[in-house]
C-alpha cells in the first residue's frame, strides 16, 4: 500500500500547493451484506461484508480531494480463492489481502482543482466514455474485473486507474484530454475461482501474463463533446493497450500466455430524446487486435469495428424500458467462427410504491452462441440509508458459450445496504 499512499499524496501536495488548509472534510460509507446460493451445485457462492468508505477533503485553494476505499470479508471464499497473485494488476493498483477471507483496495483518490477555465483531475479515478450500458465500445479506458463475471454493477467491475484528466471548453465543443501511465489490464480470476475465464490445460500456476510496461505503454486519449440541436455528440481518440489478452497454449512449455497488443481506437456517440423515447448510439473501430484461430493456430492481426443502437422508452408511468442491439465485426476472419457477434440486451425497470420498491429485470441474449444471463432484482428502501435487495442471476446456453459456460454457477442473492 506505501506506493500508492505516496503516489497519491505527492499528486494531492503538488495540485493543492503548500501551504494547504483543509475547510471542511466529509465522510460517507455503504455497508453492503450480500449472500449468494449456487442452487444447481447446492452450495453457497459467497456470504460477505463490504465496507466502502468514502472522505471528501475541500481545500482553501478550491480543489477537493476524493478518497474512496473498499474492505471486503467474504465467508466462503469462492470467486477469488485463497491470495491470488495479481499478474493483470500494476503494483500500484494491486488489492491487499491480509487473509483469505479479507482483502483490502484503495479504490480512488483523485484531486479536483480548476486552473483558469480548465478542470484537472489528477489520480486514481475512472474515466467513463460511451452511451452504451453494460455493452463495451468505447468505455475501455479503465479494465474491468472479472470476479464475479459481468453480474455486478459496471461502476463496481470497473478498475479505477492512476491517471490524468483534463477538461478544456471551446466554444461550443469541451475538450477532454486523458493519459494513463497504468498498465493493469483486464482481470480474470485465475483457474479454480468460480467465474474464472482462464484455461487450465497444466494444472494452476502455468499462467504468464505478458503484461505492458505502465510508464512506456501508457494510454493517452482526447474525447471532443457538444450539443447540437438537441444531440448530444462526441467524437473519441485513444491509443492504448487492448486490455482483453490474446490468449496461447504454449505446449512444449506447459504454460498458457497471456498477449497484449496496442492500437489506436477512434469512434463517437450520438444520443437525442424524441418525446418519451430516446435515441442512443455509438461506434468504434480498432486499428489493431489479434486472435487465433483455434483449427490452424494462426495469429490473425485484424482491425475490428463495434457499435450499439440503443432506445430507451419511458412513455409508461413509472416504467423504463430499454433495448439494445450490439455488433462487433473482424475485417480478417477465421476458419472457426463467424466474422461478426452480436448481442441483443433488455432492461424493464418498474417504481413502485412512490419509489420505495424498484424491480428490475435484464436479459442479455448471444446470438451467435444462443445463450444467455437473465437477471432480475427487487430492492426495498426501507428508509433513507436502510436498502433491502433479493435477485436472481441465471445462465442458459451451452456450455461453451459465452453465458452457458456457468450454467452452473446460477445463483440466487438476498442481502441489504446500510448508509450512513
Amino acid at each position: 500500500m506505501k506506493p500508492v499512499r505516496y503516489t497519491g499524496l505527492t499528486i494531492a501536495w503538488w495540485l493543492v500547493g503548500t501551504p494547504v488548509s483543509a475547510i471542511d472534510v466529509q465522510h460517507s460509507s455503504l455497508v453492503e451484506l450480500e449472500a449468494a446460493y449456487a442452487y444447481k451445485t447446492g452450495s453457497w457462492q459467497k456470504q460477505e461484508i463490504v465496507w466502502r468508505p468514502e472522505w471528501v477533503t475541500r481545500f482553501d485553494s478550491g480543489a477537493r480531494l476524493t478518497v474512496i476505499g473498499e474492505g471486503r470479508f467474504d465467508a466462503k471464499d469462492k470467486l477469488d480463492p485463497g491470495r491470488p497473485d495479481q499478474p493483470f494488476r500494476a503494483q500500484n493498483t494491486e488489492t491487499v489481502f491480509p487473509s483469505d477471507h479479507i482483502d483490502l483496495e484503495l479504490r480512488e483518490f483523485y484531486l479536483d482543482h480548476y486552473a483558469g477555465d480548465a478542470f484537472v483531475r489528477l489520480g486514481k479515478q475512472q474515466i467513463v466514455w460511451g452511451q452504451a450500458d453494460g455493452l463495451r465500445v468505447l468505455d475501455v479506458i479503465n479494465p474491468l474485473s472479472y470476479r464475479e463475471f459481468i453480474l455486478p454493477d459496471v461502476e463496481h467491475r470497473r478498475i479505477p486507474l492512476w491517471s490524468a484528466l483534463t477538461e478544456i471548453p471551446l466554444e461550443t465543443w469541451t475538450a477532454q484530454l486523458v493519459w494513463i501511465p497504468d498498465a493493469t489490464v483486464t482481470e480474470s480470476t485465475l483457474p479454480g475461482a468460480t467465474y474464472s475465464l482462464i484455461p487450465d490445460p497444466f494444472g494452476e500456476g502455468r499462467l504468464q501474463v505478458n503484461r505492458p510496461d505502465s510508464l512506456a505503454d501508457s494510454d493517452f486519449g482526447l474525447k471532443l463533446s457538444t450539443f447540437q440541436r438537441g444531440w448530444d455528440l462526441s467524437l473519441n481518440y485513444l491509443y492504448h493497450t487492448i486490455d482483453d489478452p490474446l490468449i496461447r497454449i504454449d505446449a512444449s512449455g506447459q504454460q498458457v500466455l497471456a498477449d497484449y497488443n496496442r492500437s489506436h481506437l477512434v469512434g463517437g456517440t450520438a444520443s437525442k430524446p424524441f418525446g418519451d423515447l430516446t435515441l442512443r448510439s455509438e461506434v468504434g473501430l480498432e486499428s489493431k487486435n489479434r486472435f487465433q484461430d483455434s483449427l490452424t493456430g494462426e495469429i490473425i492481426n485484424t482491425e475490428v469495428g463495434s457499435y450499439v443502437i440503443g432506445l430507451d422508452y419511458s412513455g409508461f408511468s413509472d416504467w423504463f424500458i430499454s433495448a439494445q442491439f450490439f455488433q462487433t465485426y473482424r475485417f480478417t476472419g477465421t476458419h472457426d467462427n463467424g466474422s461478426s457477434k452480436e448481442q441483443v440486451t433488455v432492461l424493464i425497470r418498474h417504481d413502485a410504491m412512490n419509489n420505495a420498491l424498484i424491480l428490475e429485470a435484464l436479459g442479455i441474449y448471444d446470438l451467435n452462441n444462443k445463450d444467455s444471463l437473465i437477471q432480475l432484482e427487487a430492492e426495498y428502501s426501507v428508509s433513507t440509508n436502510v436498502v433491502l435487495r433479493a435477485g436472481a442471476d441465471l445462465f442458459f446456453g451451452d456450455q461453451s458459450g459465452t453465458f452457458g459456460q456457468f450454467q452452473e454457477a446460477s445463483r440466487l442473492s438476498t442481502g441489504f445496504t446500510f448508509s450512513f
